[in-house]
């Protein structure tokens, strides 16, 4: 792995930051290349403000931040700089820039210190970096890796307890949809060893879970349905896809005095927290 990669030039204020991204997503990172090009760990706070809230505990803040490092060095090795660069300033372009102008100074810190308090850490499986998924909460248990996205290759990411997400108030959520807007057939044919849905027929059409989730805005695919007088009730459990780092389970750790690295290591349990300058 090339040092350069990860200290690319110096650092910019945030709104230079912002106007670099933008620039780089409407006219191609090439056409950006006449301004000062930001260090990636100064694209970090960008990122993570858009991944986590900052009213969450400073050290849960810290475990997304080395989540968010860890992804985008990933892409940065399998895509190349200019390609990722396109890629955040168009998340920048359509998520952030009306959110900077209502974060506080406060929460803006937060983010900050969260990434230079972590710098340079990254999790790693077999001194390579590797997918680092996130979600808001799980159904009480993670999902397994290799199970979800069929494929050995993902075994470093192990299904583990977070029953502590049964706790929140929002765990289960419920969605009603008109008959009518919904095939006349809708089988579950199987769950995953943590309950999630993942796979289903609509009127014999084979779907994934996942898929099928998202493209009814779901809460999550761990879901039963039922179907009350002329509409579907789905009722779901926990948030998001289910699989690696539960943001709920780790705020709950970092509340009950975990820090970033015993919260890590709870979630992802194989793999290691490495500086990113020491891997091969």
């Amino acid at each position: 792995m090339k040092k350069q990669i990860y200290s690319l030039f110096s650092a910019v204020p945030v709104l230079l930051l912002v106007a670099y991204l933008l620039t780089a997503a409407l006219n191609g990172p090439e056409t950006a290349l006449v301004m000062r090009i930001p260090d990636a760990e100064n694209c970090l706070p960008v990122l993570l403000s858009l991944q986590i809230e900052a009213d969450y505990e400073p050290e849960a803040v810290k475990a997304q931040a080395i989540i968010a490092r860890s992804n985008l060095y990933r892409q940065i090795e399998e895509k190349g700089l200019f390609t990722v660069l396109g890629e955040t300033g168009r998340k920048v372009s359509s998520s952030f820039v009306p959110f900077y102008f209502s974060i506080s100074m406060k929460d803006w810190e937060c983010y900050e210190e969260a990434v230079t308090e972590t710098e340079n850490m990254v999790l790693s499986y077999e001194n390579e970096l590797r997918l680092v998924p996130y979600h808001e909460m799980s159904s009480g248990t993670t999902r397994d890796g290799a199970e979800v996205l069929h494929s050995e290759e993902y075994s470093y990411l192990k299904s583990v307890d977070s029953s502590v997400d049964k706790s929140a108030p929002d765990y289960l959520s419920t969605s009603y949809v008109a008959a009518r807007q919904m095939p006349k057939r809708l089988v579950i044919k199987s769950r995953d060893s943590a309950g999630y849905v993942t796979r289903l027929t609509a009127d014999g059409a084979s779907l994934e879970g996942e898929a099928f989730r998202q493209g009814m805005n779901l809460a999550s695919s761990n879901f039963k349905v039922q179907i009350i007088g002329t509409r579907y009730r789905f009722l779901c459990k926990g948030k998001g896809h289910g699989l690696g780092f539960s943001q709920y389970g780790g705020n709950a750790m970092a509340e009950s005095g975990a820090d970033c690295e015993e919260i890590l290591k709870t979630y992802f349990p194989v793999m290691e927290l490495v500086d990113v300058h020491n891997m091969i």
